[in-house]
């Protein structure tokens, strides 16, 4: 039996994978950051200043604004909140009043603990001296990698020398957002995506990530050097699959192994029961567990080894982003 050969094909015999989609409850706070940062987590370079004094005072009170968000902040978030401010979400429904809005954002910050919020603005304009507009994009990144992106537009306005949130409205997402039916299930899994290696000094394994043809699928490329063996290259290919409402993995390896995958969400992580066919004939099976850390790292685990019903060892990797987001 093949082990060494096993062992670096059904290393690759599983499927990346992070998080859920944040929950509708979020949505009732997005559409009023607007301080850009990337989205590994990182504060973006600063846009350059610009406009009059009151465009960039709005752009400063946008910036204090995310800061009071990702703290958790309720009194410092609502500091910026007018009396008589009203929310529009996505749907029409409106919320008016500071006290309101107040007890809409109590309700949603717990719900929010863990995820980065950061924005960027699309353009500041003041409309007269004491009225300003803002329009921008917002992102919500959860402890899990998971992303989610809105547009929205704020009405700033003066209020005895500070810009206040007179209105903001949660604007409908872009068509091009959802450029196939397959995008929203695996927009979870956008984190991955861009260029990674290993940080073990037993193996060198390389990563590259892209979206497919309108983003209907996941495409992963590994190029693996294992000490003692011939080089590896396997492709997966990471989709829905709409009747069994799961994401599902394809593997294909260059030494003629193939497998499949599917995933059942554990909290924070996604584990995958996956099973494959060795270039000989022989079966496996085993759990993978992707296990988001930050952006930049993740860690994938194969627990419950088989091989033609005899156990291998349990496996842990760590990965760390060279490129990407």
């Amino acid at each position: 039996m093949h082990w060494d050969r096993l062992r670096r094909s059904f290393f690759l015999a599983g499927v990346l994978s992070a998080g859920v989609l944040i929950g509708m409850a979020f949505r009732s706070i997005r559409p009023v950051e607007a301080i850009a940062q990337d989205g590994g987590g990182k504060e973006a370079p600063r846009t350059e200043v610009r406009g009059s004094a009151d465009e960039q005072a709005i752009r400063k009170a946008a910036g204090d604004y995310i800061a009071a968000m990702n703290k958790g902040d309720l009194d410092g978030i609502m500091a910026f909140w007018a009396q008589d401010a009203e929310y529009v979400d996505e749907s029409g429904k409106v919320t008016r009043g500071k006290e309101a809005i107040g007890k809409m954002f109590k309700t949603a910050l717990p719900e929010l603990k863990g995820h980065k919020i950061s924005g960027r603005e699309h353009s500041i304009r003041t409309l007269r001296p004491d009225v300003g507009l803002e329009d921008g994009s917002i992102e919500f990144c959860g402890p899990d990698g998971c992303k989610e992106f809105n547009r929205y537009a704020v009405v700033w306005m003066k209020s005895e020398g500070k810009w206040l949130i007179s209105s903001a409205r949660d604007l409908p997402a872009d068509v091009t957002e959802a450029p196939s039916l397959a995008y929203p299930r695996l927009q979870a899994l956008e984190w991955l995506v861009g260029e990674w290696s290993d940080e073990s000094p037993r193996a060198d394994v390389k990563l590259t990530c892209r979206w497919g043809p309108n983003k209907s699928c996941l495409l992963l490329d590994y190029d693996v050097k294992h000490e003692g063996g011939d080089p590896l290259q396997v492709t997966v290919r990471v989709g829905w699959d709409p009747i069994g409402e799961m994401i599902r993995s394809w593997v294909f390896d260059s030494e003629g192994g193939f497998g499949e995958g599917e995933w059942h969400k554990d909290g924070l992580r996604w584990v995958v029961d996956t099973a494959g066919v060795l270039p000989d004939g022989g079966t496996g099976r085993a759990i993978h567990v992707w296990e988001f850390t930050d952006p930049q790292h993740f860690v994938w685990r194969a627990t419950d080894r088989e091989v033609d019903g005899q156990p291998v060892g349990s496996m842990e990797v760590k990965f760390v982003r060279k490129s990407g987001k």
